[in-house]
């Protein structure tokens, strides 16, 4: 699974202009990555919480301290070891799901990203033809983008520089499959 920066990436893809089935794998990707999140949110939650009972049974314990000497000691001696019991079994079951979670979901988006993708060599044939400037609704856009790729081309770039394309490459670079220029 990937890190932070590269679900904000993925975020970043969905407000470009990235065709609708790339869309629909990093929307479920997303998903995916908020519900392994969603793990460790609760499992920090949960953390939290026995941190904020123990704080608390810890600050009534030093009232009644005042009045029952050992307790406070006993009670923070629990407390300790509960979190010391606790612990590892929060990390046990965090270590289980994120493996299932990144298995899951990767693959389809990488095959996603992948197949969104396109090379110069599509767009001059696209966007040289009528459907390129219905795309695009105008010939002259299309013209101007079909200029382009061919420039990039004769540079030896192969794959589109677009946004959403670009966006893409990072991403794929990030999930540890780098596919080149």
């Amino acid at each position: 699974m990937a890190d932070q920066k590269t679900i904000d990436k993925v975020k970043e893809l969905l407000e470009t202009n990235a065709y609708a089935p790339l869309k629909e794998a990093a929307e479920k990707w997303l998903a995916t990555a908020d519900e392994k999140y969603d793990v460790k949110d609760k499992a920090a939650k949960a953390w939290d919480k026995l941190g904020d009972a123990a704080d608390a049974f810890a600050g009534a314990s030093e009232k009644f301290n005042e009045k029952m000497g050992e307790m406070s000691d006993k009670v923070t001696d629990a407390a300790d070891k509960l979190q010391d019991k606790a612990e590892p079994v929060l990390d046990i079951l965090q270590d289980k799901a994120e493996p299932a979670l990144e298995k899951i979901s990767d693959a389809e988006l990488i095959k996603k990203l992948k197949e969104s993708i396109s090379t110069f060599t599509e767009n001059i044939e696209l966007f040289g033809s009528e459907k390129g400037a219905e795309i695009v609704g105008s010939k002259e856009l299309a013209d101007q983008i079909k200029q382009h790729a061919e420039e990039m081309k004769a540079q030896g770039k192969e794959f589109c520089d677009c946004e959403a394309c670009t966006k893409a490459k990072e991403i794929l670079k990030d999930l540890g499959e780098d596919i080149g220029e």
